[in-house]
């Protein structure tokens, strides 16, 4: 299992790679030599390495990002436009994504789960399955990063899925007025009007949900808290403070997280 999960980490960051080159590709198209043999070499690589660890495991379906890199091999051998390389690269990734998370519920992890970190149903959040595989994926690895005793992975973890969740509560408001109008929405200095919630810090997610009902006050008092600790991910704050985190604290904040991804997953049912 341990080697279905490297293959599928080293496809991701091979197809993360290759979109960021392709998306500074200034022309419609993408004739240069070194780049097109750069993407067949990411398609051969897929076919005749990291799938031959996936072979055996007929519970993960790979025929999305067999048909995805499919697509830039033969893209390779005439003049494709970029955007058709984009469009596959962004499949490929969604299906590997999906991938890990298949092989993650279904056992791949080095201890098993506990009841508790069993992964929720995201959808009341968000609608595509694309999301709700990524949002899994990330779930997992917060119980990962406990379990292995990266405190500090863990809780910067814990905080972006907090943040995608907020967004994505956000997103789901048809009548977005109220949020806008929140007395703890965040002001753009230069226009002052209320920032694009796209764009908000966590801090300013935190006190609007808690206005609007999202979170209760003890919930925001706590999340305040796992915002703070996230933020020694700058190892100067770290030093200044003098933090140093145990097991105890990481595996604290992981149930802290969890009581707040569930009652934000309460309020858009």
């Amino acid at each position: 299992m341990t080697a279905a999960l490297d293959a599928i980490d080293a496809a991701l960051q091979e197809v993360t790679t290759a979109r960021i080159l392709v998306a500074k590709v200034r022309s419609k198209q993408v004739r240069g030599a070194d780049q097109l043999a750069g993407l067949k070499s990411l398609a051969y690589a897929w076919f005749n390495t990291h799938r031959k660890s996936l072979e055996n495991r007929s519970d993960i379906d790979v025929s999305a990002i067999n048909d995805a890199f499919q697509t830039i091999l033969n893209s390779a051998d005439k003049s494709a436009a970029r955007t058709t390389y984009l469009g596959a690269l962004t499949r490929a990734k969604i299906g590997l994504v999906a991938a890990r998370t298949e092989l993650l519920r279904n056992g791949a992890t080095t201890t098993p789960l506990h009841s508790d970190d069993v992964p929720p149903d995201f959808s009341p959040l968000v609608g595509s399955p694309q999301m709700e595989a990524i949002l899994t994926s990330r779930w997992l690895e917060c119980c990962k990063c406990v379990s292995a005793q990266a405190h500090l992975a863990a809780i910067v973890m814990m905080g972006g899925l907090l943040e995608a969740l907020f967004v994505a509560r956000a997103n789901k408001m048809a009548d977005k007025s109220s949020l806008i109008k929140a007395k703890a929405a965040p002001i753009d200095k230069k226009s002052g009007k209320t920032a694009d919630y796209q764009e908000w810090m966590l801090d300013s997610y935190i006190r609007v949900g808690h206005e609007l009902g999202w979170i209760t006050e003890s919930a925001k008092q706590i999340a305040d808290v796992v915002k703070e600790f996230r933020n020694y991910v700058h190892p100067a704050k770290e030093l200044r403070h003098g933090v140093s985190l145990a097991h105890n604290d990481s595996a604290m904040f992981w149930n802290v997280t969890k009581a707040l991804v569930r009652q934000l997953l309460l309020s858009a049912a």
